[in-house]
């Protein structure tokens, strides 16, 4: 299998390379490459940016680190950083978020250097493979935005912000590489996979932005659970773990509890719960009630189950109503399903 799909790599490469005009003579990139996969959309590569900067303020003070970071990388990119990455107005919090950032980095930035490496060399590319192999397996797809390989200052390894509009609509992929550069090579492209099926299904969910189900508890349920088994049906044979970002204990352990998990869940939709109180389902955070990570758990298991009835091209263009419907169901025979093997124990 790993042959396999080194050659339909290799093969998808050398028919974008003879597509490109002859009487060019610039060399062929990995950029170039990506953007003419992504429909002439531009990749914007804030991570060589970052890494002029850091060679400039690596032994320079806090305070002038401060400012040759808005200088060099803040300054050319506000939208993503303010709608990306601090998502706040308030100068703070974010001054006290790069604080942290500039604290943390530096024993990051050799791994994140590396990382710049390998997306820039077009063997072996996890970005240009996420890629190639995405559209194969989804070919509707269309990209509608730029993609950004920022910084995402340790909040997250991908994730779909509204950076390129004014409505507040989350429409383009952005990348974190801080926090890919701590990954191997299959988890990078199992995350940029996941990443861009939320693009795919976001094509669909916003068409009506205005919906106020868009709060409910399901609908982080179903988008995240979908994305995961997305990434599954792109680069199928991994463990479970690899497409949760679990560990063999955590995820047992919500195997084992799944039809009480699923009894809980049930509780918030049913209740019209705000995000106040189901969000801790789609954290790391032991301090609540809910499994670290939850909700990722059980809307991959209702994802998996209605995948029986309905393929993922069909379930990405379901209403928030029928997918409220649907999570509600599958929630409820799994909590059925707790409480019988519970009896029969």
């Amino acid at each position: 299998m790993a042959s396999f799909k080194k050659l339909t790599t290799a093969l998808a490469l050398i028919l974008l390379i003879a597509q490109a005009p002859l009487a060019s003579t610039n060399p062929v990139s990995y950029q170039s490459i990506l953007e003419r996969l992504l429909g002439n959309h531009r990749v914007i590569n804030i991570v060589d940016d970052f890494l002029l900067f850091w060679d400039q303020a690596k032994d320079k003070s806090p305070g002038v680190q401060r400012k040759l970071w808005k200088r060099m990388v803040e300054n050319k990119y506000p939208d993503y950083f303010d709608r990306a990455v601090y998502r706040t107005t308030d100068p703070k919090i974010r001054q006290t978020m790069l604080d942290e950032f500039l604290i943390r980095v530096p024993s990051q930035v050799e791994a994140i250097r590396e990382f710049n490496r390998n997306i820039s060399e077009l063997g072996n590319n996890p970005l240009l493979e996420a890629v190639i192999f995405f559209k194969a397996r989804f070919r509707d797809y269309q990209q509608q935005r730029d993609v950004y390989i920022g910084l995402s200052m340790f909040r997250f390894d991908g994730a779909i912000r509204a950076v390129q509009n004014d409505a507040g609509i989350p429409d383009t992929l952005c990348l974190g590489a801080e926090v890919l550069s701590n990954y191997s090579h299959e988890q990078i492209k199992i995350a940029v996979a996941h990443e861009f099926f939320h693009l795919y299904h976001f094509g669909f969910l916003f068409q009506d932005p205005a919906l106020a189900e868009f709060r409910m508890a399901h609908m982080p349920l179903m988008i995240e659970g979908m994305a995961i088994a997305g990434a599954e049906e792109v680069f199928p044979y991994q463990s479970r773990e690899m497409y949760m970002h679990f560990g063999k204990e955590e995820l047992s352990a919500q195997q084992r509890d799944i039809g009480q998990n699923a009894a809980q869940y049930l509780t918030l939709i049913r209740a019209s719960a705000p995000p106040e109180q189901y969000e801790q389902w789609f954290t790391k955070s032991h301090v609540s009630e809910a499994p670290p990570r939850g909700g990722y758990f059980l809307g991959y298991e209702v994802t998996k189950r209605m995948m029986a009835a309905y393929g993922l091209e069909q379930m990405v263009r379901m209403t928030p109503a029928e997918l409220r419907e649907h999570a509600t169901e599958q929630l409820a025979e799994m909590s059925l399903d707790g409480v019988l093997v519970m009896a029969a124990g």
